[in-house]
């Protein structure tokens, strides 16, 4: 279950940075910059960081399915809400 308390800022994050860093390099710098964060706004709690680089791959693809299967509710939460302003009734 994704984060019932991810922000609409936490939400955009995971669109425009950790989307585009997803498939790139794993180093120890991405892991904690991208990949943790990621994992940890998505589950609302501190994840893991792998304890070696052999596990950094296993770690990354389970953050990038976890994306992936979250993103549609991601997206709405990342959209921001607009209120319409309709005409107002008269009260008599």
């Amino acid at each position: 279950m994704l984060n019932p308390n991810l922000t609409q800022e936490e939400a955009q994050w995971l669109l425009n940075e950790y989307a585009a860093r997803s498939g790139g390099r794993i180093s120890g710098e991405t892991m904690d910059k991208y990949f943790v964060k990621a994992r940890t706004l998505m589950m609302g709690k501190q994840a893991e960081r792998p304890g070696c680089a052999c596990m950094f791959k296993s770690f990354v693809m389970m953050t990038n399915s976890m994306f992936n299967q979250y993103r549609s509710e991601i997206e709405v939460v990342a959209t921001p809400v607009v209120k319409k302003s309709g005409r107002k009734k008269k009260v008599q």
